[in-house]
Formats: C-alpha cells, structure tokens, sequence
C-alpha cells in the first residue's frame, strides 16, 4: 500500500471506528431503557408498596401513567435533541445526554427506594427525555456516508436496539432479586459506562456544526406537505408494529395460556429474527430492491404475517414470528435510509429526531386505542394493526412509485 492508498483509507477507518463505538453505546443505551420493562407490570400488580398508592387512585391506573410518561419524554427529547446535535456537535449532545439519562436512573433509584410515587413519574419523565437521543445514533449513521453505506449503518443500529431489547429485560429479570432500585441503579450504570465511551472514543469532528443546520424543533419539518406524507406513513407503520408488540403476549395468553417464561422465549425468537435480517439478510435485499422496494418487501411481509397470526394454532404461529420479525427489521433499516437520502441536503438529526418522535406517539396511541378494544376481543387490535401496515404501504407505493413525492433515489 503505497501513501496515497493510506491516506484514501484513513477516512473509513475513522468512519468504521464512530460506527462501531456507536453501536456499542446503542446497545449498552437500549439495554438500559428495557432493563425495568419486566418489573413494573409485577410490582404494581401486587400493589403492596407505597409506590404503588396515590391519591386513592387504582394501581392499573397508576401503572399506566408510569408506562405513558416515559414515551411521553421521549417524545419531548426526539422532537429536539436529534436538531440540537446539528448545532451543537453530534458527539457533545450524545455525551450529555446519557449523563442526564444517569441523572434519570439514579433518580428513580431513589424515588424507587424511598417509595415516591410522583418523584418516580417525574424521573421516569427525566429520563425519557434524554433517551430521545436514540436520534443522535441515527444521524451519525448518516454522516458517515459514503464511507459506510447508509443503509448498512442504519441495519446495524437496528440490530443493535433489537439486542439491547433482548438483553435488558433478561438482566431486568434478574437483578429484581436485590430490589427495585438496583434494576435502575443498574441501568444508571450501564449509561455512564455509554457517556464515558462516547466522551473518550468517538472523535471531536463530530462536534463540528452543520452547515445546514437549522435551530428549533423537529416538528417544523411538519409544514413541508411531502414530509406530512412521509411521516404519516410512519405513523401508520409504527402503530401497527406497536399495536403487534403491545397486544401479542394477550393473545397468546388468551388463546394458548402462555406464561411468562413461555411469552419470553417466543420474544427471543421474535428479537433473533430481527437481529440476524439487519445483519445478514438486508445486504442481499440492497443488491436486488431500491430502497423504496426494499421498504415495500419489508412492510408488506409484516402487515400479511400480522394478518394471519391470530387464526393460526399448535406452533404454526411460531413461523409469523419469524417473518414477522424480518419485516420489521427489513423496513426500519431501508426506510430511515429512504428517507436520509431522499432529504440529504437536510439536517439529518432534525430529521432522525422527527422518526423518533412520531414512533413514541404511534407507541401511545396503539397503547390508548389497543386498550379500548381489547375489552372486546384482543384479534381486533392485532388486525387493525395489520390495516395499519396496509395503509403505510399504500402511502409508500402511492408516494413513490405513483406521484413521487419525495426526491427520487436509487
């Protein structure tokens, strides 16, 4: 290799080196945020605590306002972090972030052990609102291109989120066995160790400003009509999935009296399959489908095995899971990159920000409209979110390949 080839491949290698400490933050970050996930619904079911009691109210009650306001400042945070990192530097704004997402844990380490219950809403709020910075990951994803494909970076953040939702909840289980504040003690940890890699391993040039940076919310992307249009398909597309993820182990406990170890384990196979179609199976897609079509593959294999899991029986259902599974990851590897590309010209974090923000209202929607209708039959919500995946891919087709509405891309 003669000087010339060295100083051609330093910028990937410096490119290889960001995407790789960021996917290691991603998965430390994401197992943190699942780490309580299987000991609230436990600790308020039994309602023996004083964390469990306020104003009289009931417990279900008081456990879905601790459930809802966490997304609720997630929602917050994704609708300005992801802007702020595009004029303050991607690596500053990650770097304070996971320190207030320490502030957040520690916090309801507290509010856990002192057995608050409004500290610990107000923490777990707290804590929303940093992990917004998911955002940031993704727009460094994006500027890393063309030294690592778009879409290879975004299928490896999402393999990456799917492992920390695999593990958090697994060591969640676990370390209930020392108490509520060691979970979230834990998962306070587990974001210092994240701050400390992002601090000292990513490079200073991911603080230099963007020169289309624009200050403010990602919210105002909602004035341009063609990204109304692309957001409304996510937003169909983030319900149906929600809808699927929220209301999946219900059914199965109805129909089938799952329990919970057996509700966990079809979760591993549903999370492997995600994990190994980032890794393995969407490179082979990138080389036969554009990302529109990659997209459209994805959404439709989704929306047609959601469709079918509520009439199969005996362990039929076992293979919707799998597609199921590649469906998601096929579509949330090729669709932020759909849209990357199609608005490269725009702040990315801004744009990150806006995916972040309108998946968490899909999440408290689904959670809203999917408890209604689960007092009457728990099929009903799982087939409205197969519509829901019906209705997104009838955006994508009709926007892209119909009218193009955003900017066309290979």
């Amino acid at each position: 290799m003669n000087a010339t080839d060295s100083v051609q491949t330093a910028p990937e290698q410096t490119a290889q080196r960001i995407l790789g400490v960021t996917l290691i933050v991603t998965l430390i970050s994401v197992a943190g945020i699942a780490l309580p996930y299987p000991v609230l619904a436990p600790l308020f079911h039994d309602n023996s605590s004083p964390l469990t009691q306020f104003m009289g109210l009931p417990s279900a009650f008081l456990m879905g306002i601790v459930l809802g306001i966490y997304p609720l400042g997630i929602i917050i945070g994704g609708s300005f972090i992801g802007s702020l990192s595009d004029t303050y530097g991607r690596k500053r704004m990650l770097s304070l972030t996971l320190l207030g997402s320490v502030m957040g844990y520690g916090l309801t380490a507290f509010a856990a052990h002192s057995e608050q219950f409004v500290l610990f809403c107000l923490a777990r709020l707290l804590t929303g609102i940093c992990e917004g910075n998911i955002a940031i990951a993704r727009a460094i994803a994006a500027d890393l291109h063309p030294q690592i494909d778009k879409t290879r970076s975004f299928s490896l953040i999402s393999a990456m989120g799917y492992g920390g939702y695999l593990l958090g909840p697994l060591a969640g289980g676990y370390l209930i066995e020392w108490g509520m504040e060691m979970v979230f003690g834990a998962a306070a940890i587990a974001c210092i160790l994240c701050a400390l890699l992002s601090h000292w391993l990513l490079p200073r040039q991911l603080d230099e400003t963007k020169a289309n940076a624009e200050k403010g919310s990602s919210l105002v992307l909602l004035r341009e009509p063609a990204l109304r249009r692309f957001f409304l398909l996510y937003l169909l597309l983030t319900m149906g999935v929600n809808f699927y993820y929220e209301f999946y182990p219900l059914h199965l406990v109805q129909q089938a009296a799952f329990t919970p170890a057996q509700i966990s384990w079809v979760t591993v196979l549903l999370t492997g399959c995600m994990i190994a179609t980032s890794i393995w199976f969407t490179p082979v897609l990138q080389r036969r489908f554009t990302h529109a079509g990659a997209s459209l593959v994805g959404i439709s294999l989704f929306g047609a095995s959601l469709a079918c899991f509520p009439y199969l029986t005996n362990a039929s259902y076992l293979l919707t899971f799998m597609t199921i599974g590649a469906g998601i990851a096929i579509y949330n590897s090729f669709l932020p990159s759909y849209l990357s590309h199609a608005y490269q010209d725009r702040p990315q974090g801004q744009l990150m920000g806006m995916l972040v923000t309108i998946f968490c209202v899909g999440n408290l929607l689904a959670a809203l409209l999917g408890g209604l209708l689960a007092m009457f039959d728990v099929k009903i919500v799982l087939l409205i979110g197969a519509l829901c995946a019906a209705g997104a891919g009838a955006v994508l087709y009709h926007g892209h390949f119909r009218r193009q509405y955003w900017p066309a891309h290979s």
